[in-house]
């Protein structure tokens, strides 16, 4: 597993936030640095929040910022058990992401693989599809945008703004990567990541009906691979993961070979709220359900699979 900050924690979130004048606050720790977004909001005053971070959260860390409530979105199990016992309320469970380790090679990427995946792959590496790998530009009207904001909406879900995603690519032009595929001369499906020391962070997925038919998108995630492999990933967060509001796109996910990770949930703290706090505060956050065994396969030198 990468030992590098998730997205939220990174220097490129940073950057890029900085680059849209959000207040943040950058603190230093014996676990390393700590990224704080501050916000004012009518009638609750200061507001900040933590999104993942890697260190130990203090009990007064509160005061220390001069907010009046402290939102942290906890990064593990452990984190979220640590916030209660210092006094957080959990206001929203936690969520599951898929992680998908680069370690090894492609044999062994192979081998994590469920079956109806490397099938998936084999079939789209037949349809002869024309792929491409770049950067993505600082364009908050890019195609891609325009795609999956159309996407989101016939789905219902929400991702990250445009405008922080190509403040991501102005503040560092190499650090978005951005992967096509095309069919008969025309675009049909797209994957975008964001590198960060020696993770990545899966953004965008979008395809059309071309796009599904050609199984572009494993081959897409093949070639992002490879490709992040060899500038130093050695992990790719691909994100939220539910097998019951969208089992399409997490048996895509877990079908790659990813591994469930935890995280810890949503939790807050506020003047007065220590008060209403039980002397015993436990905290049931459930365990991902099991998935079976990646299956096993044995090939010699580079594949093809």
């Amino acid at each position: 597993m990468s030992d590098a900050a998730p997205l939220q924690q990174s220097a490129l979130y940073a950057a890029a936030l900085s680059r849209l004048d959000v207040p943040i606050q950058q603190l230093r720790g014996p676990d390393g640095p700590m990224l704080v977004l501050m916000r004012h909001m009518p009638l609750l005053g200061c507001v900040a929040l933590i999104s993942r971070p890697q260190g130990r959260i203090d009990g007064d860390l509160r005061k220390t910022l001069g907010a009046r409530l402290l939102l942290v979105n906890a990064d593990s199990f452990e984190q979220g058990q640590h916030l209660a016992k210092i006094g957080f309320f959990r206001i929203s469970p936690p969520r599951t992401h898929a992680h998908l380790s680069l370690a090894g090679g492609p044999e062994d990427w192979l081998a994590r693989m469920r079956g109806k995946w490397r099938n998936r792959l084999r079939h789209g590496l037949r349809q002869g599809l024309e792929l491409r790998g770049g950067t993505m530009p600082a364009d908050c009207n890019h195609w891609l945008f325009l795609c999956e904001a159309a996407q989101q909406k016939a789905r219902s879900y929400r991702n990250l703004p445009p405008a922080l995603i190509a403040a991501m690519a102005a503040a560092d032009p190499t650090a978005l990567h951005l992967f096509t595929a095309r069919k008969d001369g025309k675009t049909c499906a797209a994957m975008l990541f964001a590198r960060h020391e020696n993770s990545a962070t899966y953004l965008i997925g979008w395809s059309d009906a071309a796009g599904r038919k050609t199984s572009a998108h494993p081959v897409l995630m093949w070639q992002a691979m490879a490709d992040l492999h060899g500038s130093g990933v050695t992990e790719i967060d691909l994100g939220h993961c539910d097998q019951k509001r969208n089992p399409g796109l997490a048996h895509f996910k877990l079908g790659s070979g990813a591994a469930f990770r935890l995280l810890g949930g949503t939790w807050i703290t506020a003047p007065g709220l220590e008060l209403l706090r039980p002397r015993t505060l436990r905290v049931p956050i459930p365990l991902p359900p099991a998935t079976d065994a990646p299956a096993q396969v044995e090939r010699r030198g580079f594949p093809a699979p």
